[in-house]
């Protein structure tokens, strides 16, 4: 795992939905620096570590997210819902709303 850097965390974001809503979330935080990458490469880098934080307002499918949230737990990290909650699979939906993806923190 990287340490990230003294500025701050590195976020990754979507090219396509980066909103308001999502500026919002990363406000709180100190991002040194939002890479742009498309939906499944968000996942793997913050599951490899070059990215620390991929945040994602908005509704996407559980088919969206599920790959990437399993590697991403067997790396150390984890994805939760907006309310702190892990994601969840299986519902009669198979929708999600908002996550928040965390990579490993030394922080």
């Amino acid at each position: 795992m990287r340490t990230p850097p003294k500025e701050g965390l590195s976020a990754v974001v979507s090219r396509s939905h980066l909103n308001p809503e999502t500026e919002r979330i990363l406000s709180k935080l100190l991002i040194a620096e939002k890479v742009e990458a498309g939906s499944s490469l968000k996942f793997c880098r913050v599951a490899e570590g070059t990215a620390d934080i991929y945040p994602r307002v908005g509704r996407t499918m559980e088919w969206d997210t599920a790959a990437g949230d399993a590697l991403l737990r067997a790396a150390g990290g984890l994805a939760n819902d907006l309310e702190g909650n892990l994601l969840k699979y299986n519902k009669p939906d198979f929708a999600n709303a908002g996550f928040v993806a965390w990579g490993k923190s030394p922080l």
